[in-house]
């Protein structure tokens, strides 16, 4: 089970990282609240844990943590390659 959940975070992440690459933050956005949706299912149903109770909320915010590091690493690295591609010098 740890496996799997360890699969959808990496999945999660990358889902956000790529929202950041492209620059495309309603995606971002439609990423991030369907991820925090599958974890406060994950937490009420396979934990049984209320999802207002303040360790669901401290998983909640590192979550969110999460999901803006990965948008920002994602814009850099686009922004990075952007930078790399612009700078290309043409042979004509």
């Amino acid at each position: 089970m740890v496996m799997v959940l360890l699969a959808g975070l990496a999945v999660w992440m990358f889902g956000c990282g790529y929202a950041g690459y492209k620059k495309r933050f309603g995606l971002f956005v439609i990423v991030t609240l369907f991820g925090m949706g599958l974890n406060t299912l994950w937490m009420w149903f396979g934990l049984d844990a209320m999802p207002l109770s303040s360790p669901a909320l401290m998983a909640h915010a590192g979550a969110l943590l999460y999901a803006f590091s990965a948008l920002g690493v994602g814009w850099l690295i686009g922004r990075l390659v952007r930078s790399f591609r612009s700078s290309r010098v043409d042979e004509t």
